[in-house]
Formats: C-alpha cells, structure tokens, sequence
C-alpha cells in the first residue's frame, strides 16, 4: 500500500482503497465448519431447550411466576411437532446465517433426513423400553410414561404415524431422537436462510460480527458459570446424593454449561440489538467498519448516528 493510499484511507476516502481478498478456507476448514453447524443444529436444541426451561422456570420464580416440571415436559415432549426445539433452533440459525453467512448452514438438514429415513425404513416390530443411559440426551423426558409397544404390523403407514403422528400422549423416545434432530436441522436452515432472504438486518448483524468476544467470555460467561455452580451445588449436593457421583458431576456441569451458554448468547443479542447507545454495549463492541477496512475517527464523528 502506497502513502497516497494511506492518507485517502486515514482521510475517509474508501472508495479509493486496495480492494481486500478475504483468504478462502482451507479444504480441512470447510468440512470442519460443516460438521460444527450440522452438531448444534441437530443436537443443540436438544440438549440445550431442556436446561434453558429450567432455568427460565427458576428466573419466573423469583418473578412470582410458578411453573412445574409435569408443564416443563409437556412443553417438551407433549406434542409431535415440538415447538420449543424448532423456535430455537430457528432463531439461533437466523443470528447465526446473517453473523457467520456459511452456506454450509442451508444444507444441515441433509444428514438427519436421511437418518430418519433410514430408521423408518428399518422399524422393528418390537419396541423395547429405553436404555437409562439416554437420559443425558433427552433431559426431563418422562421415562416413567413409557411402555413397550408391540405391533406385528408395523406398516409403512404406521410408522409414519408413529413418527409424525400424534396419539402418543408424551411422544416416544425414538421419535424425540429420529424426528427432532431433523426438525431442528430444518428450522437452523430456515433461519440462515431467512436471514440471507427476507429477514435481513444488515445493521444488527454488522454489530454481532464485531462483538469482543475476548471481553464476554471472562466477564460474563465466567463469572455466570462460576456463580451458578456455586450457588447450585451445595443445594443439588445436599437434597440429591447421586450428584456426588461423577455420572451426576458431568450430569449437573452440562446443565450449568449449557445455561452459560445461553445466557452469554442472549447477552450477546441484546448487546447487538442495542448498538452503541450505552456504554457497557460499546464496551463490548469492536470497531464500526466500512468495506470490510476500519472506520477512521473523522468517519466514525460523521456518521455515527448511522452505525449506532
């Protein structure tokens, strides 16, 4: 880069500048971004909604607000097209497509459709009850509503019911590991695409690129992990002694992890949808930008009002 090229940078002139190639990514990086987005889309909602309910039951709570675990599971697990699952897996593929903008985002449901078809096909003709060490997958599922089903006549017709049908009370846990994968891999690509399509909130996303992650993580998603663990544990400890066993330790560290999660993710949100009208969300955002180069101060004074 020249000097002249320096000084129509540093004096707001970007029309002018060197035009940036962004590296491609390398051949090991794109099935490693696939297989990263194909995992949260279709195992992130469930194993996140469950612990997410949980802890928006404990916030309602403390607001007056009563809930039960019986409503938790039926919210979950009550009706055939889960409704919790899907609206999260929508709304974390919409943030996600107009942040990221990876278009091996479009294409997670491939591999769990084929999987349910798959399982379709091969039904069997006896169902036996479920292993216990499924529930790490499939928190809160009522395991004492579950019988074993015997059907000499297992049609077409009638897995396809027994998958997408309703009839079952609490649905099966074949259909909450067969079906909902696919429904949440469904709803993720909706969502980028919604993003890429319809939806577009060029603003909003520009801020959720340049969040500092390296000031969310320690000051929000540390603090919040430490803090719940220890206020958790002595009670969980205390009233459930199978915590105190390392199946229980990793069993009450994932809730906590996925919580944290959430909550910085929500942060995150809130922190971009806000913009740069407070202080604590400037703080934890970067630069505004134009064209990919940083917004020189002069531009930044002149248009602020329009990146906020």
């Amino acid at each position: 880069m020249g000097i002249r090229d320096s000084h129509d940078i540093a004096g707001g002139d970007l029309s002018r500048a060197p035009f940036v190639v962004c590296p491609r990514p390398s051949w090991l990086g794109v099935p490693v971004v696939f297989l990263t987005h194909q995992s949260l889309a279709a195992l992130g909602p469930l194993l996140a909604a469950p612990w997410v309910l949980l802890l928006l039951g404990e916030i309602g709570l403390h607001l007056g607000v009563k809930t039960y675990i019986s409503q938790t599971q039926w919210l979950l697990y009550g009706t055939p097209y889960f409704p919790v699952h899907i609206a999260s897996a929508l709304f974390v593929g919409w943030v996600l497509g107009g942040t990221l903008r990876a278009r091996s985002m479009l294409w997670v449901w491939v591999l769990p459709l084929l999987t349910l078809f798959s399982v379709i096909i091969s039904f069997p003709r006896t169902l036996a009850p479920p292993s216990v060490s499924l529930i790490p997958f499939i928190v809160l599922y009522p395991f004492q509503h579950v019988m074993p089903l015997v059907n000499p006549n297992s049609d077409f017709a009638f897995r396809l019911r027994y998958y997408f049908g309703w009839g079952h009370g609490f649905q099966p846990v074949d259909q909450v590991l067969a079906t909902v994968p696919f429904y949440c891999a469904a709803a993720y690509s909706l969502g980028a695409l919604l993003a890429r399509k319809v939806a577009r909130l060029p603003g909003f996303f520009e801020r959720m690129r340049h969040l500092r992650t390296k000031r969310l993580i320690p000051l929000v998603g540390i603090p919040w992990f430490i803090l719940k663990t220890t206020l958790l544990w002595e009670q969980t400890a205390a009233h459930l002694p199978i915590f105190r066993t390392w199946l229980g330790v990793r069993f009450f560290l994932e809730g906590v992890l996925v919580t944290t999660v959430f909550v910085v993710f929500v942060f995150a949100v809130a922190v971009g949808a806000a913009g740069r009208r407070f202080f604590i969300t400037r703080f934890f955002l970067g630069p505004s930008t134009q064209n990919g180069l940083p917004k020189p101060p002069s531009v930044r004074a002149a248009s602020g009002s329009k990146y906020g």
